[in-house]
This record gives C-alpha cells, structure tokens and sequence, in this order.
C-alpha cells in the first residue's frame, strides 16, 4: 500500500465516524423533540442500531455512546417495549445482542400526526366551548358589551377557519381520503379567502 492509499483510508474511516455520529446525535434530538415516550437517550440508541449492520451488544452500544451499560439496559427494555428493538442469539456468546426493527421512521411519523391531530381536536373544542359561553353573554348585554361579544365571536371564527381546516385534513389524511392541501395552505397563509365577500377580516 501507498502512504496517499493508507491516508485516504484513514480520511474515509474518519468521515465516515462524523457521519454515525451526526446520525445519532441528531437522531437523538429529533426523537425526544417528537414523541414524548422517546427520550433522547432511546433516541441514540435506536440510531445507533438502526445504521449497524450487525446486532450489538450493551457492551458494544455503551462504548460507542459514552453512556453507562446499566442507562443502556433499562432503556433497551424501554424500547423493546415500543416493539423498536429485539433481542437477537448470537451463536456462541453469553451476551444479549440486539437489532433495530426498521418500523421506527414509520411510527415517528404516524405518532407525530397523531399529535398533531389531537391537539387540533383540543383547540376545536375550546373554540367551540368559548364561543358557547360567549353567545349565553350575548344574550344578557347589549350596547358596547354585544360589540365587545361581536368582536370575540369574530376571532372565534378566524381562528377556527384554521383548526378546522387541519383538522379535516388529518381527517380525510387517516381515512385515506384525498386531502386538499390547498385549502390548508390558504388557511394558513390567507384566512381571509375564506370570508364571504364584504365581511371584513378583524
């Protein structure tokens, strides 16, 4: 071997670590930032498994992420519990192995939907509870308190313009219906398209 083949191999080795360790570390943070059952510790780990091409052991995850094997084992059992990672026989060896199951980025996704859509579902009902409570006022004012109910009612309705909207969305999203994404970008961006004609946005 040539001394520039030997230190192009040494380069690959080395930008090939920076790029596992950019996986896990960001994978960490994007896990624990999406699903609240996945810390980032659950997150390390399942990204170390998922880019090994090979089952490791708590020993071998330990090692590579600086994290004590005593952390690596509860949170392993964590994530067997997710249905994330299994435990895998190694011929010949006392240890227990493991190996990513490949369903995680699916389930990252459905769970962070899923999220989303329940907190949509909360803000329709708090709209709808307010607006509510506001029209049994409306009934029991009048002069500058109806206008004050009139105003309320009218961010009521814009704001609900975008809830429900993104809420149909996922709606027809986990139906399997085609989803108008349009219509959710315009809520978005330009509720006002959604006024009849003449009604001034507040």
């Amino acid at each position: 071997m040539t001394k520039r083949y030997i230190t192009n191999i040494k380069d690959g080795e080395t930008a090939l670590e920076e790029a596992i360790n950019m996986f896990i570390q960001g994978a960490g943070k994007v896990s624990s930032a999406l699903l609240g059952m996945i810390n980032k510790a659950q997150g390390q780990i399942y990204a170390l498994l998922f880019i090994s091409d090979e089952p490791l052991s708590l020993d071998d995850i330990s090692k590579r992420l600086g994290i004590s094997k005593s952390n690596v084992s509860i949170n392993i059992r964590l994530l067997e519990d997710f249905n994330l990672v299994r435990k895998v026989w190694i011929k010949g060896s006392r240890k227990d192995y493991y190996s990513a199951e490949r369903v995680y980025p699916k389930k990252v996704l459905r769970d962070f939907l899923e999220k989303i859509k329940k907190t949509m579902e909360d803000a329709i009902t708090t709209i709808e509870r307010t607006r509510a409570k506001t029209m049994e006022a409306k009934v029991l004012l009048n002069g500058k308190g109806k206008e004050k109910i009139d105003f309320i009612l009218s961010q009521l309705n814009l704001i609900g313009l975008f809830y429900y909207t993104a809420n149909s969305f996922f709606d027809n999203f986990f139906a399997g219906k085609p989803i108008n994404i349009d219509a959710l970008r315009r809520a978005i961006l330009n509720p006002g398209d959604f006024y009849p004609k003449g009604q001034k946005q507040s």
